[in-house]
């Protein structure tokens, strides 16, 4: 199974740009989506966001994006999530 890049807008790409990594390659950060929904914690790296804390896969497209903000809250993306039967 591969993982969903969603690409960031261009005007959220421009600051994340000016904004101070927060490890090698990656920036945590929070999204909002046009219909008003946010997602508090996610990962960028590369200029998409790869990664949405509590969810296998990014639950979003890139059309659905409206901004995309650096954020201080850390949290370990890394680590292998346990495999639950009730999860798909």
């Amino acid at each position: 199974m591969t993982k969903r890049l969603i690409p960031v807008p261009p005007e959220s790409a421009n600051k994340l740009k000016e904004a101070k990594q927060t490890g090698l390659g990656y920036q945590f950060v929070s999204v909002r989506l046009k219909n008003g929904k946010h997602f508090e914690q996610a990962v960028v790296s590369e200029g998409h966001i790869i990664q949405v804390k509590g969810y296998r896969e990014v639950p979003f497209s890139a059309e659905d994006l409206e901004s995309v903000t650096v954020t201080g809250k850390r949290w370990n993306f890394r680590q292998k999530r346990e495999k639950r039967p009730d999860l798909h």
